[in-house]
C-alpha cells in the first residue's frame, strides 16, 4: 500500500467524520435517544460503513470520476440523475445552513459568546476566503482532520475507562431526549444516508483518484472500518456521558472539558475549524455548480452564505431535528440506486480491472529505463486502451501518473 492510497484512506475518514460525527450531537439525536438499542444501531451503521465504502468507492475508481455527475450518468437514468444532482446540490444548502449554526453553537458553549457572533465569524471568514485560492486554504484547514481524531479518542477511552454506568438509569435518560424519527431501525437507516449524501461527492473522486478499482474498494473498505470506530466509539462515549452532556450542543466538547479545561479549549478550536471547513466546501461547491462565470461565482457564494447566516438563527439543534431526516431519506434513496448498480456492474468492473492491470504492467516498462518497452508493448497498450470503458488518452493519463508516482517513491526509498 503506497503513500497516496494512504492518504485516501486518511482523507475519506475525514471527509466522513466532520464537525457532526466529532461533536456528538448527531449521534445524541440518532442513537442514545433510543436507549440502550442505540447501541446496536451503531454497530449496523459501523458495517454499512465498511461494505458501502467499498462500493463508493470502488465505482469512483471504475468510472475515473471527477465528480458525482460522472458517475450517476452512467449507473442511473436520466431523470434520475437528475434528481440525485439536485438532491446532493441541495445538501449542500442544507448542510451549509446547519454548519454555520454549529460554529455559533460551539462559540457559545466554550467562550460564553452569543450564538449569532460565532454564525457570524464563521459567514465573513467563508466570504473572504472563499474569494483566494481553496486548494491552499482546504490544505491548511485539513489539518484539523488527524487532531479531531485523536481528541475524540482521548475522551472516549477516558469516559469508558473511568465510568462505572447504570445502564438502566442511562437507558431511561436518553429516552428523554427527543428523537427525530420514530424507532431505532429507521433513525439508523436514516443516519447513515445522511452520512453518504454528506459525503459521497468527495468519496467519488477520492476513488477516482486510483485506476486500480480493487485496491480502491479495499481503501473504501479499510476506511469505513476506521470510521464504524470512530462511530462506535463517540455514540458510546456520549451515551455513558449523557448526565453531563444531555443538554450539550456539542457534547464531546462537554466531555474534553471534564477531563482537562485546556482540552476542552483545544476540542472547542479544532470542531470550530472542522465546521468552517465543511462549511465553505458546502457553500463553495454550490456556488460553483449554478455559476457560469468567476463574477457570478462570487455573488452567487456570498448570497448563499448570508442566506445561511439567515436561517441559521433558528439554532442549531433544531435546525439538525428538521433538516437532517429529510437529507438522511434523499441519502438512503441514493444508496440504494448506487448498491443495486454495484452488483449490475460487477462483470463490467472485473473485466475493465484485468484490462487496467495489463495496462499499468506495459505502462511501467514504457516509462522505468530499466525496462524493455518493444513496438508490440505500444501496440498492445493502444488496443487495451481503445478497449477501456475510459477514453483512450485519459486512462492512459490516469495510469501513467501513478506509475511516476510510484517509481518516483521507489527511488526515493
Amino acid at each position: 500500500m503506497n503513500k497516496k492510497t494512504i492518504s485516501i484512506i486518511l482523507a475519506y475518514v475525514g471527509v466522513l467524520t466532520g464537525a457532526g460525527l466529532a461533536s456528538g450531537q448527531e449521534l445524541m439525536q440518532y442513537f442514545v435517544s433510543f436507549g440502550k438499542p442505540g447501541i446496536f444501531g451503531l454497530i449496523v451503521v459501523g458495517i454499512l460503513h465498511i461494505f458501502v465504502g467499498g462500493i463508493i468507492l470502488q465505482l469512483g475508481s471504475h468510472f475515473i470520476a471527477e465528480s458525482h455527475i460522472d458517475v450517476l450518468e452512467e449507473v442511473s437514468e436520466k431523470f434520475v440523475t437528475k434528481f440525485m444532482d439536485f438532491a446532493l446540490l441541495l445538501n449542500c444548502f442544507l448542510m451549509g445552513f446547519v454548519m454555520i449554526a454549529g460554529a455559533g453553537s460551539n462559540l457559545n458553549q466554550q467562550f460564553g459568546l452569543k450564538s449569532w457572533v460565532g454564525s457570524l465569524i464563521c459567514t465573513i471568514l467563508i466570504i473572504v476566503v472563499g474569494m483566494m485560492d481553496f486548494e491552499k486554504v482546504t490544505k491548511v484547514i485539513g489539518l484539523f482532520t488527524p487532531l479531531i481524531l485523536v481528541f475524540t479518542l482521548v475522551g472516549s477511552i477516558h469516559t469508558i475507562v473511568n465510568s462505572n454506568p447504570d445502564f438502566q438509569a442511562l437507558d431511561a435518560l436518553g429516552k428523554t431526549l427527543k428523537a427525530s424519527l420514530p424507532n431505532i431501525y429507521i433513525s439508523t437507516i436514516n443516519y447513515f444516508g445522511l452520512c453518504m449524501i454528506s459525503s459521497i461527492s468527495m468519496a467519488f473522486v477520492l476513488g477516482g483518484t486510483r485506476t486500480d478499482s480493487s485496491q480502491a474498494r479495499a481503501g473504501g473498505m479499510l476506511g469505513g472500518s476506521l470510521v464504524a470506530i470512530l462511530t462506535f466509539l463517540v455514540g458510546i462515549t456520549v451515551f455513558l456521558g449523557l448526565n453531563d452532556v444531555i443538554d450539550a450542543d456539542i457534547p464531546m466538547q462537554v466531555i474534553l472539558n471534564n477531563i482537562n479545561p485546556y482540552l476542552g479549549l483545544a476540542m472547542s478550536l479544532v470542531i470550530f475549524g472542522m465546521i468552517f471547513n465543511t462549511a465553505i466546501s458546502l457553500f463553495y461547491s454550490a456556488a460553483r455548480r449554478l455559476s457560469l462565470t468567476e463574477e457570478k461565482f462570487k455573488r452567487n457564494l456570498i448570497i448563499f452564505t448570508l442566506l445561511g447566516f439567515g436561517l441559521s438563527f433558528m439554532g442549531f439543534k433544531k435546525l439538525m431535528a428538521i433538516l437532517y431526516p429529510i437529507l438522511g431519506f434523499l441519502g438512503t434513496a441514493l444508496i440504494l440506486i448506487l448498491i443495486v448498480a454495484w452488483f449490475k456492474e460487477r462483470d463490467s468492473i472485473k473485466s475493465e480491472s484485468k484490462k487496467r492491470d495489463q495496462i499499468e504492467e506495459l505502462t511501467r516498462k514504457k516509462l522505468d529505463d530499466d525496462l524493455e518497452f518493444s513496438r508490440k508493448d505500444r501496440q498492445k497498450l493502444d488496443k487495451l486502451a481503445e478497449a477501456s470503458i475510459i477514453d483512450d488518452d485519459k486512462i492512459k493519463e490516469a495510469v501513467e501518473e501513478e506509475i511516476e508516482e510510484e517509481l518516483e517513491e521507489e527511488n526515493n526509498n
